[in-house]
């Protein structure tokens, strides 16, 4: 057989109709696949009542297929006549076919439904049911009451309620309410069932407990939430907060009776009845936990934060429930934030505004006779748990700056933002993203119109913040005089009054909260919620997205604008800059002149002598050459007078100041004359206790002169800065440079014709040791500490001037007076740290002021033994015996000094105090104490 070369491709179905190559046209064999079937036509015969009963061949008589054609079929024989005539008359009593159909009944009710048992075996019996349940409640009671009379010891319940009264006393225990079957007994808070050990047809003691109980729970929670509601409403000492969260309860338990009511009528078995209340149940029992979790709170921050670290466990539960919970946060946390919004000065303040009377994150303090400005002071556990440590404290220092601008500058636009054509948006709690990008948007658009207001404030004044009466533009004049026409006038706010009256109710949070329940309780919320609130952002990040936004653009506008008047206005870094030249002991000038007033013997003594008329001039205290101490107040006055004024009045600070000014130079002497130095600074005697007092009485003690003090009050409101703990600081600091200067003093007059060699080398110990700590002190501890602070106040400076060159506010500075306040504090906590006199330092600083006192005694030596009332045999005497042992005991507490310094140096964790970590520069010390290894060998 010759093949194709070409077979095709054997894969494809595309040539499968073809035969194949090795088919053969001439066998002659049968192409079915199965055999014909035979069968004998004639004699089969079929077993069946509706079967042909003649041959099924002659029965079905099928045409021959070989030669049956098709074609036109003959016609059937008609009839002779029609079997209906139209013309036949009605008969007159005709049946009527549809009621005989009727009267027969179904059509199958003769008829027999086969099973499969039926279908194999006719005479099968259908068993019956082995449940007792399918048998009807009757049976259920028949064989309760067989196995009761069976079993003599049984406790099985013999009473059978009437449904219908057990079914309404269900429905009103689970709303609360006493009814027939349920009473509650006020003494154990509790319903209690008035028919014992009862049950209803058809349902066993069990599963009757099992539901009595779920709806005693349920009557009970609903009954305290109730009584929740009357002691709030009847108490005159409860928190807005927790008026918010009973008529938030009072809503909830409102739409449940509403719901339950109307539903109830459609509840024919328990089962219903149980399925309708099972849902309330649930949020009445969630709403109850709440409650009893927060209803302790004493402050609306108190209950804000437990509901709302509370509410936290829901968030990926139901929405339902989380919607629910989130619109009760909102109006529980409502009067929290209408503080905030008085603090902040978005909302405008009503009421007494901040007082000692009133609780809240921000308390009071006692105003100074000296300033008399009230000075608030931020209280970090009344801010709610939902607002983080940074914005809490971002939000009282927009207020306190706030209240400087009102005192101060009351036209300014930020006191009064409404008389500008400024409309602030309410701080509100927002829980779906769309409402987050609203926020954010109504927080710009605000923004920008206060600084379009500030701008044109400022343009229309002399100087942006001036002390002096600032001119309002006409356009913004003619804006407050409508305001303040309308405000005056009774009959326009009558009218106002009755517009608002006429006007259609608008929709409440009361209203929501009720509608968010009855979704919840039929079910459809989930279906008609939106993308928005099915994807929401997490509770824990929404207060910063709700109000930040909102805040923040506040902040930054008080906090510029703050900082310019600060700066520029009240002059701020002059006072700074006194502080340093002075309290710091900053001018040369002032160090000498002091210096020399109280230590000096050249100068005429100021001590009240008989006999003697005091000049007054070049006058001093003599500190170390005189025995009679502490001097005596008229000593003081004399003694220091003019120390300050010449050298403020020669000093570069003043000079810059009265530039400033553009005095010339007799308005310059004429000021001099008469003005007090900056923040009445002068100097005064300062309070000390007993033990103090008896220090300061030995004129050769270190504690001599810490009865002097330098005075200062700073101006208001510099007080915001320059605080009063700031000031004790300074006073602080102030002291121990007093004993400093004192000790400069001494070694520098030390006798140099010494003849024996402990005092040569005593003296010149203590002279370097005295001139090491001084420069470590003056150098690193002061100088470098406070150029760090000056360049921080540069930095702002220099960040307000590119914003005004770019007619811009709060954009480069975010800094506010808290700020300023903060680093001033900070810089003079890092001087203490540097000088050894924090509180943990107390032992070191100890042992410095024994090293102190023994060059002190060592000084007094040397001016006795030089004193001419003293004889020569008794002053080598003296030498001989107590100087080799002091100077021992001054070597010896070098030594530990130094060894303590180095410890200090390799500790670790020096430096790092509570809230505050301090640069440890101690080993600057070391090395300018023993650079040449002298103590060390």
């Amino acid at each position: 057989m010759d093949f194709d070369e070409d077979a095709g491709d054997v894969f494809t179905s595309r040539d499968l109709w073809k035969p194949s190559i090795f088919y053969d046209e001439g066998l002659n064999v049968d192409s079915s696949l199965f055999p014909p079937l035979e069968l004998d036509v004639p004699s089969i015969k079929l077993e069946n009542p509706y079967a042909p009963t003649k041959v099924l061949d002659q029965d079905l008589r099928l045409p021959d297929l070989e030669s049956f054609q098709f074609g036109p079929l003959p016609d059937v024989d008609s009839p002779d006549q029609s079997t209906v005539s139209i013309e036949t008359e009605p008969q007159g009593d005709e049946e009527d076919i549809w009621e005989l159909t009727l009267n027969l009944g179904p059509v199958d009710k003769d008829s027999r439904f086969f099973t499969w048992e039926h279908f194999e075996s006719p005479w099968c019996a259908e068993p019956r049911s082995a449940y007792v349940s399918e048998a009807g409640p009757q049976v259920f009671d028949a064989a309760l009451q067989l196995h009761i009379q069976a079993d003599e010891q049984s406790n099985l319940p013999g009473k059978v309620l009437v449904f219908d009264v057990f079914l309404h006393s269900l429905m009103n225990l689970g709303l609360g309410r006493s009814s027939i079957l349920f009473s509650y007994d006020d003494k154990q808070k509790t319903f209690v069932q008035t028919i014992k050990d009862s049950r209803i047809s058809g349902c066993s003691l069990a599963a009757m407990q099992s539901l009595t109980q779920r709806f005693l729970a349920g009557g009970n929670a609903f009954r305290q939430l109730k009584s929740f509601l009357e002691r709030t409403y009847a108490s005159n000492t409860s928190i807005p907060a927790r008026v918010a969260l009973a008529n938030a309860v009072s809503t909830i338990l409102s739409a449940f009776e509403s719901h339950l009511g109307q539903h109830f009528q459609s509840v024919e078995t328990v089962l219903q009845l149980q399925r309708l209340f099972n849902k309330p149940q649930e949020i009445l029992f969630y709403i109850k936990g709440l409650v009893d979790t927060v209803k302790s709170a004493r402050t609306n921050e108190e209950l804000a934060s437990g509901f709302y670290d509370k509410i936290q466990f829901v968030e990926q539960e139901d929405n339902d429930l989380r919607r629910m919970c989130s619109t009760i946060l909102f109006m529980v946390s409502k009067p929290w934030l209408e503080v905030a919004s008085e603090w902040t000065g978005i909302l405008q303040e009503r009421g007494t505004g901040f007082s000692l009377s009133r609780k809240s994150f921000v308390e009071v303090g006692e105003a100074t006779d000296d300033q008399g400005t009230t000075e608030y002071i931020y209280n970090v556990d009344m801010m709610p748990a939902f607002i983080s440590d940074e914005d809490g404290r971002m939000i009282f220092e927009t207020g306190n700056s706030l209240r400087f601008l009102r005192s101060h500058h009351p036209d300014h636009p930020l006191t009064l933002p409404d008389r500008f054509g400024v409309e602030a948006p309410s701080l509100e709690w927002k829980f779906s993203w769309e409402d987050m990008d609203t926020i954010t948007e109504k927080a710009k658009k605000y923004q920008n119109s206060l600084l379009a207001a500030i701008q044109k404030y400022g343009c229309h004044t002399k100087t942006f913040g001036s002390l002096a009466s600032t001119h309002i533009p006409e356009s913004i004049m003619g804006h407050l005089s409508q305001d303040v026409a309308l405000e005056n006038s009774f009959e326009k706010c009558l009218q106002k009054s009755s517009r608002l009256f006429d006007e259609p109710p608008t929709e409440g949070l009361p209203d929501e909260l009720e509608e968010i329940v009855l979704q919840t309780l039929t079910s459809k919320s989930n279906f008609e919620l939106s993308d928005s609130f099915r994807f929401t952002p997490p509770i824990s990040v929404t207060p910063f997205l709700s109000f930040m936004p909102l805040l923040s653009a506040q902040a930054h506008l008080v906090n510029a604008t703050t900082l310019r008047l600060f700066l520029r206005s009240h002059h701020l870094r002059t006072h700074l800059s006194l502080q340093r030249q002075y309290h710091l002991l900053g001018d040369g000038v002032f160090v000498s002149n002091l210096s020399s007033a109280l230590f000096s013997p050249e100068l005429e003594t100021a001590e009240r002598r008989k006999g003697t008329v005091r000049s007054g001039v070049h006058m001093g205290l003599k500190l170390g050459s005189r025995s009679a101490w502490p001097p005596a107040s008229s000593e003081l006055r004399l003694a220091l007078m003019g120390v300050l004024n010449e050298s403020y009045h020669s000093s570069r600070l003043y000079f810059s100041t009265a530039t400033k000014h553009t005095l010339s130079n007799s308005g310059s002497q004429r000021m001099r004359e008469r003005e007090e130095l900056p923040g009445q600074l002068n100097f005064a005697i300062r309070t000390l206790s007993e033990a103090d007092m008896e220090k300061i009485m030995d004129p050769y003690s270190l504690h001599a002169l810490d009865f002097l003090r330098l005075q200062y009050v700073p101006p208001s409101p510099l007080n915001l800065v320059i605080t009063s703990t700031a000031l004790e600081k300074y006073d602080y600091i102030f002291k121990f440079l007093l004993r400093l200067t004192r000790m400069l003093f001494v070694v520098s007059h030390l006798p140099r014709d010494l003849f024996d060699s402990d005092s040569r080398r005593f003296r010149i110990e203590a002279h370097h040791f005295v001139s090491a700590i001084a420069s470590y002190i003056f150098q690193t501890g002061i100088r470098e500490q406070w150029e760090k602070f000056e360049l921080f106040m540069d930095s702002i400076e220099r960040r307000l001037q590119e914003e005004d060159d770019s007619s811009e506010i709060g954009t480069l500075v975010k800094e506010g007076l808290e700020s300023l306040k903060t680093a001033h504090e900070q810089c003079l906590d890092h001087i203490l740290f540097s000088l050894l006199l924090r509180r943990r330092q107390k032992q070191v600083m100890t042992l410095l002021e024994e090293i102190f006192d023994a060059i002190l005694v060592f000084s007094k030596s040397q001016t006795d033994s030089r004193d001419p009332k003293v004889s020569i045999n008794d002053a080598h005497v003296a030498k001989h015996k107590g100087i080799a042992d002091l100077y021992i005991r001054f070597k010896g507490k070098v030594r530990v000094f130094l060894s303590v310094c180095r410890g200090l140096t390799g500790k670790r964790e020096y430096g790092k105090g509570k809230g505050t970590s301090e640069e440890n520069t101690i080993d600057r010390l070391l090395v300018s104490l023993e650079m040449s290894g002298y103590y060390s060998s």
